[in-house]
């Protein structure tokens, strides 16, 4: 076991769609990746149906998200930080709200046309909308597309974020709990 910075940087996880035409990964937070399987691509536009699409790349970002988590909670506990719980609540007023806050974390995403748009609630439930005619690209272009939406997306929820740990911080300055 290294130190807890360089384990939280070597999560990985993965994660399928549900109906196993989708793989997503994602390495410490920092690089997202989506393939197709099976040459899902041609058979989602042969049948046009750009909605199921959309709904599988949602479902298989949320599965990464809970993957990720998970994985990463496992890094925090062999380090020894302890997991907040109903059972054992979090111990200050400021970590508390901060809980139930970041929860609750809106942030949204697009491709720079708006071919494809993603919005997430606490980085764990996504959604996400594809552009009608986007089945003219090739599927190279498409994951690009993806890509672009996932990192707008990410970069919007670092600074929600940010801006809750901020508020946070100011709210509880100099409070012993």
């Amino acid at each position: 076991m290294g130190s807890i910075e360089h384990d939280l940087n070597a999560v990985v996880a993965t994660a399928t769609s549900p109906d196993g035409r989708i793989e997503g990964r994602t390495e410490s937070l920092q690089y997202r990746t989506l393939r197709f399987l099976h040459n899902s691509y041609e058979r989602y536009y042969r049948s046009r149906d750009a909605e199921l699409l959309a709904h599988q790349l949602g479902r298989v970002a949320t599965l990464m998200a809970v993957a990720y988590q998970k994985a990463r909670r496992d890094v925090m506990l062999a380090h020894g930080f302890e997991r907040s719980s109903a059972m054992r609540p979090p111990f200050t007023s400021r970590h508390r709200e901060y809980l139930e806050r970041g929860a609750t974390l809106a942030a949204r995403g697009s491709s720079p046309g708006d071919e494809i748009q993603v919005t997430t609630t606490g980085l764990i439930a996504f959604e996400v909308s594809v552009a009608p005619g986007l089945e003219r690209h090739d599927e190279q272009a498409f994951l690009r597309f993806a890509d672009q939406a996932m990192n707008d997306l990410h970069a919007d929820y670092q600074r929600v974020h940010t801006a809750l740990r901020q508020e946070l911080y100011r709210k509880y300055k100099g409070r012993a709990r």
